[in-house]
């Protein structure tokens, strides 16, 4: 009988407890990292992808306003001036100044002003900046351009 129980004994080849658990705590630090380090990668690629609208809604807002500065400000009264969707001059301009793209709204604020040199040349300097209303990021980008406008009294 004593010879049987240890042919039992020493057949089995399993793994221990400790084993078992030490294994599951290596497997989940592992885890844990590739995790993390999966959600770190999600938020940079969202943010970079916000970044590039923004970059690139600000650039066509000011070849926007070089084409069409009338439905942008008024010319007649250019003075150092910030337009937002709240106050922008022309009826029905607040489309102009909040752009959605991806399911996101971007504020547009456009900044103009222009000084004596400037009159002579008949430019307006205008800032546009570009803002994604996020709660979780401040993600902004800003263009400066000339507008060219030739009914500018000198």
């Amino acid at each position: 009988m004593k010879r049987l129980r240890n042919f039992f004994v020493k057949s089995r080849n399993g793994f221990t407890l400790v084993e078992v658990l030490a294994a599951i705590v290596i497997i989940s630090i592992i885890l844990i990292g590739v995790v993390n380090l999966l959600h770190f990668t999600n938020k940079t690629a969202y943010s970079n992808n916000a970044k590039l609208v923004s970059i690139n809604l600000a650039k066509a807002s000011i070849e926007r306003i070089k084409l069409q500065p009338e439905a942008y400000f008024d010319l007649g009264n250019i003075i150092d001036t910030t337009y937002t969707s709240n106050n922008c001059v022309p009826k029905d301009c607040s489309s102009l100044y909040q752009l959605k793209v991806n399911d996101q709204t971007y504020e547009v604020k456009l900044q103009i002003s222009q000084n004596e040199e400037e009159k002579k040349l008949q430019l307006i300097n205008c800032v546009v900046t570009v803002k994604l209303n996020d709660d979780y990021r401040n993600i902004e980008s800003t263009v400066e351009g000339y507008v060219i406008h030739e009914n500018i009294e000198k």
